[in-house]
């Protein structure tokens, strides 16, 4: 048997351990190397992504630690082992395809459905109905009702329910690519489901909020697409702050977002990797840009903020993946995915910039908000 003859069957004999030890994982990405510059383009074997480096994955089967030249393992879905010069068409394919589970469209349907019917029901219930009509709300002005506070949540919202949906369909066996498309298109409808409803009550229909809904459920779609979800998120949260006294206290609508913070993520895990850099226990860390307000609707217009943030945190879902909790396993990924886009109390600290009043507040964990004299 000739040396690179060898080499196919030892690498096939790794391609097919790698397939009983970790049933899905194609599915979830896997890893590839092309030609001879042993490029790691991902990994998802539910191991940290360095030791998968041609050197330390498949010295057993290549055994210089490269390979040669026209050789192609390729991990994802479905596998494929190929000799030949060239990425496209190279002569000699061998395709490896492992049974595919047939989708479980019942649970795929329930999730949506439930999606949209719970947006709607808890739309249309919200208070007396009227007949149907629209607002103009506008978007983070200093004037708008909310400060930009209900912006910033329907983009992280409905990021979000891209995203769990997106979860719930790829553990229901629905292809990746097929999830992540789904997933996006339903969040758009789920909000628009919850802007009817809000037509027919004291809020309108606002098309600003369809706007926020749409630009939350396609920065999942894209982050997805790119393979770019290890690297950036979206995440909510919730931090003190103090009630409105009444003395400052005027009539508004809705929820008070004082409350309420919301986060843009660079996780340095995702960076690390990108980079090829240890970056030892930094890379349970991330960089934030935040947004908050405080005092909207409730207080007097005078004492309102908007606060725009850069803080460090604590990168949860980095943390319980290096605890064991597995990517490849149904609760596991949901509860990846959760904490993933939750941003939890005192697990940040940062500075913010009030643009209302033009002055710097912190350092502190986003809940900083004082009332002076109006």
């Amino acid at each position: 048997m000739s040396a690179r003859m060898s080499r196919l069957v030892r690498a096939l004999g790794l391609l097919a351990a790698a397939g009983l030890a970790a049933p899905g994982a194609a599915r979830a990405g896997g890893f590839r190397v092309f030609d001879s510059t042993a490029v790691l383009e991902s990994a998802s074997l539910g191991r940290p992504a360095e030791e998968f480096t041609l050197a330390g994955c498949c010295r057993g089967a290549l055994e210089d630690g490269r390979a040669p030249d026209g050789f192609r393992l390729d991990l994802r879905f479905p596998p494929t082992i190929s000799l030949g010069a060239g990425r496209s068409g190279p002569a000699g394919t061998i395709l490896l395809e492992p049974p595919r589970a047939e989708p479980r469209r019942f649970f795929i349907a329930i999730a949506s459905v439930g999606a949209l019917a719970g947006s709607a029901l808890n739309s249309f219930t919200d208070g007396p109905h009227q007949s149907f009509h629209f607002t103009n709300e506008g978007y983070f002005g200093r004037n708008t009702y909310a400060g930009g506070g209900d912006k910033a949540s329907h983009i992280v919202s409905y990021y979000g329910v891209s995203r769990l949906l997106t979860s719930v369909y790829e553990v229901s066996d629905l292809p990746e690519e097929k999830s992540y498309t789904l997933a996006s298109g339903v969040s758009v409808l789920t909000g628009l489901a919850t802007e009817l409803g809000d037509g027919t009550t004291r809020y309108g229909f606002s098309h600003e909020d369809l706007v926020a809904d749409s630009i939350g459920a396609l920065s999942a779609y894209v982050l997805a697409r790119y393979g770019l979800n290890d690297l950036i998120g979206l995440r909510a949260g919730v931090t003190p702050a103090p009630d409105t006294p009444d003395e400052f206290r005027v009539d508004g609508l809705g929820k008070d977002y004082s409350r309420e913070i919301y986060t843009a993520d660079l996780k340095l895990a995702g960076l690390a990797r990108r980079v090829d850099r240890n970056f030892g226990p930094a890379r349970f860390l991330l960089l934030s840009l935040t947004y908050g307000v405080k005092g909207y609707p409730y207080a007097l217009p005078e004492l309102r903020e908007r606060q725009v943030g850069l803080e460090i945190g604590l990168n949860v879902a980095e943390v319980a993946r290096a605890l064991g909790v597995p990517p490849n396993r149904w609760w596991g990924r949901l509860i990846l995915t959760v904490l993933d886009i939750v941003r939890f109390p005192y697990t940040a600290v940062g500075v913010r910039y009030d643009i209302n009043h033009r002055k710097w507040i912190g350092p502190d964990a986003g809940g900083t908000y004082s009332y002076p004299s109006p």
